[in-house]
């Protein structure tokens, strides 16, 4: 299944074996994602047991391999389970993602580099793979979110139920996020975002509205967020060009997020 996510539509070659769907970034990725889902679930044979999200700036070569892991296959056989990744990298840094164990009022970051299975807070949702069961307990992704933090909001959804997410250290995937840039400060390796002053606004927004609205569940989280609003800005000042904008677009979200009701409908 292709969803063309993209405001004016792509010619794409007709293949019988291939569903295509338009969305027209309605929603953006979340609205992406839901009408992926809705489009399985109408299926004469339903939502599938597994569902596999691939963006468009991911490498799958290693999505056949992954699956066909016998540690894989089984966390997706057991009831408790959301989703199981493998490893991101980045393309433009080379840096592995940095993932969580997150409590409610402590969290600790894995090393980059890992092997085996660990369950973490949150995947990123292309190259995930999704039980179809956790899909229909969670219900749609947050399409008020559009793009930053849609996955992180449906992992801390995930986690409320009581479904657990992993991430594979042995399979490891290329992708791009922004255009990100390595820096170094207080001798550590670390990536700043590289994206433009719209999409920092959106990011500003959406992790002080995820914090605020999950702070009293997970204290731990939400002292993530306001980590990761400084991570952004001192990533920006040391490692991007247009600061002033950008900054000053950090701070309009952040003033957005702060602004908006804590409770807003999934679906737009």
């Amino acid at each position: 299944m292709v969803v063309d996510n993209n405001a004016e539509p792509l010619a794409w070659p007709a293949d019988p074996g291939v569903i295509l769907l338009r969305n027209a970034n309605r929603g953006g990725l979340a609205g992406a994602y839901n009408l992926a889902v809705q489009t399985l679930q109408a299926q004469p044979e339903g939502l599938p047991a597994a569902v596999v999200f691939v963006d468009q700036d991911s490498d799958p070569a290693v999505l056949l391999r992954f699956l066909a892991d016998a540690q894989v296959q089984s966390l997706l056989g057991r009831a408790d389970v959301a989703a199981v990744s493998p490893a991101y990298c980045d393309r433009a840094t080379g840096l592995r993602g940095r993932y969580i164990e997150l409590g409610r009022w402590r969290l600790r970051h894995l090393p980059r580099r890992f092997a085996g299975l660990r369950p973490v807070a949150f995947v990123i949702n292309s190259m995930s793979v999704w039980r179809g069961a956790a899909l229909q307990r969670i219900g749609p992704f947050n399409e008020v979110l559009a793009v930053d933090h849609v996955d992180t909001e449906y992992c801390l959804r995930a986690r409320a139920l009581g479904l657990s997410v992993w991430v594979h250290g042995d399979h490891e995937f290329a992708h791009s996020i922004g255009e990100r840039r390595r820096y170094r400060l207080l001798g550590r390796e670390l990536q700043a975002g590289g994206h433009g002053p719209q999409r920092r606004r959106l990011i500003g927004r959406n992790t002080m509205w995820l914090a605020r609205g999950w702070a009293w569940r997970e204290p731990a989280f939400a002292a993530l967020c306001l980590l990761r609003l400084a991570y952004e800005a001192v990533g920006i000042t040391i490692a991007e060009d247009r600061k002033a904008s950008k900054l000053a677009a950090l701070l309009r979200g952040i003033g957005q997020g702060l602004a908006m009701p804590v409770r807003v409908a999934v679906r737009r």
